[in-house]
Formats: C-alpha cells, structure tokens, sequence
C-alpha cells in the first residue's frame, strides 16, 4: 500500500455547520479514524461566501470560488516552505487554484470528472429552457480554468482513457496521466445471498447534483414502471445528505426508501437484488459501481454510468438508457435469477481483474516515483 511507500500529511476543510462542541467531537472523531493513514492532520474552517472571481491570475468558476480559502493557501504555502512536503496531491478541479499557491514541491491534480469537457455533460442544476442559456458564461469559465490549471501541474490525473484525452483537448500543455478508481477488495467482499424480497438500490452523496439526478430520474420515471411489473418492488435511495428536494419526490412514492446518511453501504448493497445507476451527467469512473461489483451485486447502468469501465454490456452489467429500457433491463434481472447471479459474479471478476485497490495504489505510487528526486530517508507527500 501507500502508506508503506510514503509518509503522508492531510490538508483539509472543517465545515462550519456544527456548533463549538460538535466540531470538537468530530474533529476528535476523524482525527482518530485518520490517524492510521496520515502522520499529521491539518483542518482549516471551511470559507463563507464565495472568494473573488480572481485568484493568482486566474478566472475562477463559481464552484472552485466556494473552496478556496486564503488560511487554506497560506497552510499549504507554510507546509512546502517548511519541508513538511516533496509533493503535493490535490483532489478535485474545484481545489485546483491552489497549485499557484506554493512552490518547491512537485503537484499532483486529479481530476475525477471530466463531465465539464462538454456543456452538455456538465452538470448544472439548470439545464433547461433559458437557464441553460445563462449558465453557457460559467461553462466557458470552468473551460479555461482548467485549461489553465492544468499546465501548472507536474501531473493530471484522471481516471479513464477518455478523460485524458477530454482533458489534452482542453488543456494541451497538461501532462495526464490515466489511473483508475479502485475498490478495496477486503472491505466490499462478496456477499452473502440477500434476504427474501425484491429491492433496488442506489448510492450516491446526494447533494452532488449527478446523484441527485439520478436519483430524481429513478423515483419519476424508472421505477413506477418497474413497480408496474413487479408490484413487490422497493426502491432503496442510500448514501449521505439526501436533499430536501429528493426527500419531498420519496415521500410521495410508495416502496421508496431514503435512509439518510449511513456509516457503511455495505449492508445495503449485500441486500440489494439490483443495483441501479442511471446517471445522465458528468463522466469519470462511478465508485458506487465498483462496489456493487465486488460484492457480487448485479448491476443496471446508464450508458454514461458504464463510460470507461474495463467490462463488458451484456455479460458484466446491463446497460440500458432511457426510462423504459432501464426499467426492462432491471425486470430481466428480477425475473432471472440465473441472468442475476450470472452478472453479478462476472462484475465480480471485473473487479478483481481490473479495479483492485493495491494494484492501483502501486500505480499511483509509481507516479509518485516518477515525480521525486531518489530518496535519501523517507518522504512525506
């Protein structure tokens, strides 16, 4: 693993949302839950409001103005100048501003969605009639962004081979480098055989609009038609922070489910007869997919859902788009328990094959080799 090959520090936000002793609890939680993984941890209150439009010389679109912090900057300016650093790894487009921040220590960006290479794969929340036409402003604004940022990074890391070539198209001068999502082998085990009953599921952080769709998608228009043919249905919406929105469309629903946010998925994904994953937006490689795949979860995706998985529609997972096929794919699956143990197993094997944890890791780890002078002691990225 990682952890055997670097020292690693974590730079990260605390949200404001909590009173005084609660972020005293949950930062007591997670320091100790993170404490294993990283040698030290640094929090940084999460920014009200939204930064100037201009940072370092750049344009920043609205979501990247939400993250960036000028304690954030000066930490991480504070951590490199110190030597606390050799390399510096930033997650997400919308932290990528803080690459100017700070100098002598080699960076590393990933990108985990190129869904913004497209208006049309962008994911704004209006994207209909003329609040589609306002937002054209914001895309072209994250188009240069991350033509931008990306040059000022040693390398881009994306997730697909389709996102590095999405990513060169917008940004020419960016070194990419392509390294999948992984999923942890040992954690999502196979599972064991789900109890009686007939359950979907999805998983997802909802207040990521993608998901929200998605999940909007299933109540609306997918699952009244697979409710129509097996009436013993029930529709499991699991993950973290479900939004008032998609809360107000369950209620309305009979068979539907919302849990709210969960410590672990995994219990209901080992109950789950399908795993369902109709997303319309963004792109990248969708871990809940990965997961439903090494426990042995049958899986129905969205073409874009399935876009850059290492399997195969119709052996590995059913592919289906639009409302009415998407419900017939997870009617065969109901229907079929040979067609459901058939996929769910060969989706297993995609994970073994293609999407382990470790070997990943040592991929990533590769790169960092790549990036770092030859070591006289041990490094701290």
């Amino acid at each position: 693993m990682l952890a055997d090959r670097f020292r690693f520090s974590l730079l990260t936000f605390q949200s404001k949302s909590f009173g005084v002793a609660e972020v005293a609890e949950d930062l007591r939680r997670e320091h100790l839950e993170l404490r294993p993984i990283f040698e030290n941890v640094h929090w940084i209150a999460r920014p009200d409001g939204l930064a100037p439009a201009s940072i370092e010389g750049l344009d920043l679109p609205e979501d990247a103005r939400r993250f960036y912090s000028a304690a954030m900057a000066q930490k991480l300016r504070s951590l490199v100048d110190a030597g606390e650093a050799d390399l510096v790894h930033v997650e997400f487009d919308l932290m990528a501003a803080y690459g100017r921040c700070f100098s002598g220590a080699a960076k590393v960006l990933t990108q985990h969605d190129m869904g913004g290479a497209s208006f049309f794969g962008s994911y704004f929340r209006e994207m209909s009639g003329w609040g589609k036409l306002a937002r054209v402003p914001e895309w072209r604004r994250r188009v240069r962004f991350a033509k931008a940022t990306g040059a000022d990074y040693d390398r881009v890391v994306v997730t697909t081979e389709p996102d590095r070539r999405a990513l060169l198209g917008m940004s020419p001068r960016a070194t990419v480098a392509a390294v999948a999502t992984g999923v942890d082998l040992e954690f999502f085990q196979r599972r064991e055989p789900p109890r009686p009953g007939v359950r979907l599921v999805f998983v997802g952080h909802y207040p990521h609009f993608p998901n929200e769709d998605a999940a909007l998608h299933l109540l609306r228009d997918i699952f009244p038609r697979v409710r129509r043919l097996e009436p013993q249905a029930e529709l499991v919406l699991a993950g973290s922070d479900p939004t008032d929105v998609l809360k107000a469309a369950a209620a309305n629903i009979s068979g539907v489910r919302v849990t709210g946010t969960v410590p672990d998925v995994r219990p209901y994904l080992s109950d789950a007869t399908v795993f369902v994953a109709p997303v319309r937006l963004g792109r990248g490689i969708k871990g809940k997919i990965l997961e439903a795949f090494a426990m042995g979860v049958p899986v129905v995706a969205s073409s874009r859902a399935a876009s850059g998985l290492d399997a195969a529609a119709g052996r590995d997972l059913l592919v289906a788009d639009g409302a009415a096929r998407f419900a017939d794919a997870v009617v065969r699956l109901i229907r079929s328990e040979p067609l459901r143990l058939g996929v769910g197993e060969n989706g297993r094997r995609v994970a073994q094959r293609s999407y382990d944890w470790r070997t990943l890791a040592a991929r990533l780890g590769d790169l960092y080799d790549d990036l770092l002078r030859p070591p006289t002691g041990p490094r701290a990225a």
